[in-house]
C-alpha cells in the first residue's frame, strides 16, 4: 500500500511539474531589470533652446518631460529679463546657479537671489520673477508635475 501511495504521489508530482513547466514555456519572457547607471552631462553637452513666447528665456531639459510630468531643467534668462506677474499650477523648486534671480511675491518687496540661493514656490501663488540687469541668470528648476506658466494682471497700487 505504501508503494502504491508513494507511486501515486510521485506520478502526481511529475504531472504537476510538467504542467507548471508547460505554463512557464507559454509565459512571456521577463525583461531583465534596467541596469542602473549614472547619467553624466558635461556643461558643454547641455543644449539650451528658446522658450516659445518668452523672448530672452531659454531652457535645457535634464530629465523627464516638462510638457508631460515631473522634470528637471536649467533655465537661462538674459540680464534684465522680466517674466511678469504669473502663477504655476503646481509647486516649483528653484536653485540659482549664476546671475541674480529676482522674485517679488504679492504684498512683499522684491528679493535678489544670487548663486546658491533656493526658492520654493508652492504653486497657485502670484509672483513676478526675472533676472537682474547685467549678467544672464541660470537656475535649476524641478517640478513633480508638468510645467505651466499662467500670466496674471498686477494689481494697481
Amino acid at each position: 500500500m505504501k508503494r502504491v501511495l508513494m507511486g501515486a504521489l510521485v506520478a502526481a508530482f511529475v504531472c504537476l511539474a510538467g504542467s507548471v513547466a508547460a505554463e512557464d514555456a507559454k509565459a512571456p519572457a521577463k525583461k531583465p531589470a534596467a541596469k542602473r547607471a549614472f547619467k553624466i552631462s558635461p556643461a558643454a553637452d547641455i543644449k539650451f533652446t528658446d522658450v516659445e513666447g518668452m523672448k530672452g528665456a531659454q531652457v535645457a531639459p535634464l530629465w523627464g518631460d516638462m510638457k508631460k510630468g515631473a522634470y528637471g531643467a536649467y533655465f537661462k534668462w538674459v540680464g534684465g529679463f522680466d517674466a511678469g506677474w504669473h502663477t504655476h499650477s503646481n509647486p516649483v523648486y528653484v536653485s540659482t546657479v549664476s546671475g541674480t534671480f529676482t522674485l517679488e511675491t504679492e504684498g512683499q518687496p522684491a528679493k535678489e537671489l544670487g548663486p546658491g540661493s533656493y526658492t520654493y514656490d508652492p504653486g497657485k501663488t502670484k509672483h513676478r520673477s526675472g533676472c537682474k540687469a547685467g549678467p544672464e541668470c541660470i537656475f535649476l528648476v524641478h517640478q513633480n508635475a508638468a510645467f505651466d506658466f499662467l500670466p496674471v494682471e498686477a494689481k494697481e497700487k
